[in-house]
């Protein structure tokens, strides 16, 4: 896809990774994600929103084929399973 089509959270030149962006109760979400490998998508409404999180959690740990891309989202993962175990147990 080519960043023209996106949604502009990050401006002409947004960095790399997922951003999401709600302004109000009666906007529409949006989100876009750029991974440093060249992968970009946008979405916008709640269920693209939604569904476009899932596409990025699964690049960055699966598909990307750039090594740091991966060990960071297996960071994020690592830290996220820690969370929740820990709310579990309160």
């Amino acid at each position: 896809m080519s960043g023209a089509l996106l949604p502009t959270i990050g401006g002409a030149t947004p960095g790399f990774g997922l951003r999401v962006r709600l302004d109000g109760p009666k906007t529409l979400p949006i989100a876009d994600f750029n991974c440093a490998c060249g992968r970009a998508e946008g979405a916008t409404g709640a269920d693209d929103v939604i569904a476009l999180v899932v596409r990025f959690e699964q690049h960055t740990q699966r598909e990307c084929p750039i090594a740091e891309v991966r060990e960071a989202a297996a960071l994020r993962s690592a830290a996220r399973s820690r969370t929740e175990a820990k709310n579990r147990r309160k």
